[in-house]
């Protein structure tokens, strides 16, 4: 068994993104290879947002483990289902976030809410046990309560990603060597509270694609 502390977990918001790339085409693998555009500019190691065809892939931010020409390796993809990625409709684009700012002064108190399975009753008249079958899961929420301070470096891009409801990447590295990618809608409360003799402030990531964990 191993424990990790949180101590150390830090966030951070995707401050500026490159120019889109066009998905040309994108394999039925493990994991998924997509042919871009020319001249796409990506390499190993980038955070790419990916805008798909495929639900299940549409909006995921990813790591590229490889790239040969203009056939990039989404690391930690499994597209093998034609089930759930039907072939040759998974086309679309990628953008690499060039940028991240980090979140700070969060206090310990953070949390992670959600992502539990809902089930439908199935349940017929003849049965003698209830019965259920899983649906959707629960959407995943991110709460980071923190030191109010507007003059902070990273306040303005929240609060642009906050008025304008864009979706926006969230990065979150934690100390046992990996990170959190994701894509979200971020709220941040500008009306301070007080605790402790001390102005407090909130941001709020309402997840809205699958996460991505990696090994850093």
């Amino acid at each position: 068994m191993s424990i990790t502390s949180a101590v150390g977990t830090s966030f951070a918001i995707a401050s500026t993104y490159g120019t889109a790339a066009t998905i040309t085409a994108i394999t039925n693998d493990n994991p998924a290879v997509a042919t871009l555009s020319a001249a796409h500019g990506v390499i190993v190691g980038d955070i790419i947002e990916v805008t798909s065809g495929w639900d299940r892939l549409n909006g995921r931010l990813v790591r590229v483990s490889a790239v040969a020409t203009n056939d990039v390796t989404l690391e930690g993809i499994d597209t093998s289902s034609v089930t759930n990625y039907p072939a040759g409709t998974g086309t679309g684009s990628v953008r690499e976030i060039t940028a991240w700012t980090q979140i700070t002064q969060i206090t310990a108190d953070f949390a992670v809410t959600g992502g539990g399975q809902q089930y439908a009753d199935v349940t017929t008249l003849a049965d003698r046990t209830q019965k259920r079958i899983p649906t959707v899961r629960d959407p995943i929420d991110i709460t980071l309560p923190l030191f109010d301070d507007p003059s902070l470096s990273w306040y303005s891009t929240v609060q642009t990603a906050s008025e304008t409801a864009t979706v926006t990447g969230v990065r979150i590295e934690i100390p046992n060597n990996s990170q959190l990618l994701a894509n979200g809608y971020w709220t941040l409360q500008k009306t301070p509270t007080v605790s402790d003799s001390t102005l407090r402030g909130e941001i709020s990531i309402s997840l809205s694609a699958e996460p991505t964990r990696y090994a850093t």
